[in-house]
């Protein structure tokens, strides 16, 4: 409770960011943004058991507008070529419940500087069941603000075509259990490649988590994955780091290969 009230209202929480990088180029197109809470002047805890906690006390929209609010102040410095980075940031099934969450969640990336055009939320998957009678308009109004809307974890929880066509995501994520299996596991394979035609029938922009290595690369851009997300690209790191990255680009050996496969 302490470090959740540190987080909310003094300051204790600060995002990571990890860069999406386009398949097509192998250069940084976006980048999700992580919380992580203060616990020393250098150590940070995993936010999983705190973002529960603040979901079974009514606590959770206060969190993660005040994620969106720093979020959203760093992400006004991240360009790519000149042009703003698009931004992730989760946000819980709970709050898919109530009608004024997305005119919050305009008003707090505007207040910023930040158009809701450069922002993608993402709602996990795992948890459909769990959005509630509200969800639909909810998720209408994201949208129709201008936020982009992502399906994560997707294949973890109680996927199918009716609920992908009933909510109106833009993007899919592949959750990493079945990225990081899929070249040693039939089952995990079969789930990316059938992910991704799922996701091109119905016009979402594909992202896959937990890409580790080349020939991870090498299999989800043959399928035609739009971006992928992982530690052969770049792990998460702090604003401050993430800004460097930026500046310096990724590294070209993490894409080796990638235009003469591409020729």
């Amino acid at each position: 409770l302490i470090l959740l009230d540190a987080a909310i209202e003094r300051g204790g929480l600060h995002p990571f960011f990890q860069a999406k990088v386009s398949m097509a180029d192998g250069r940084i197109c976006g980048a999700e943004a992580l919380a992580r809470i203060a616990t020393s002047p250098t150590g940070f805890a995993n936010p999983v058991p705190f973002i529960e906690f603040a979901e079974c006390n009514n606590r959770i929209d206060d969190l993660t507008i005040v994620m969106t609010r720093i979020v959203a102040q760093h992400a006004k410095s991240f360009f790519v070529d000149g042009k703003p980075l698009p931004i992730s940031i989760n946000i819980s099934p709970m709050s898919l419940g109530r009608l004024g969450f997305p005119d919050i969640m305009a008003s707090t990336v505007e207040a910023m500087g930040l158009p809701a055009s450069q922002v993608t939320l993402e709602v996990t998957e795992t948890r459909l069941l769990d959005y509630g009678p509200n969800a639909l308009d909810v998720l209408s109004r994201i949208r129709i603000k201008g936020f982009g809307l992502s399906v994560d974890d997707f294949g973890t929880g109680y996927s199918n075509i009716d609920r992908l066509q009933m909510y109106p995501f833009t993007e899919l994520k592949i959750d990493q259990s079945f990225t990081r299996n899929a070249l040693t596991e039939g089952f995990a394979r079969a789930c990316v490649e059938t992910s991704v035609r799922l996701a091109k029938e119905l016009g979402l922009r594909i992202v896959a988590e937990g890409v580790e290595t080349q020939d991870m690369w090498n299999f989800l851009a043959d399928l035609g994955v739009d971006e992928a997300q992982g530690f052969l690209m770049a792990e998460p790191m702090p604003a401050a780091d993430f800004q460097k990255l930026l500046a310096r680009g990724l590294p070209p050996l993490q894409v080796a290969g990638l235009q003469s496969r591409r020729a």
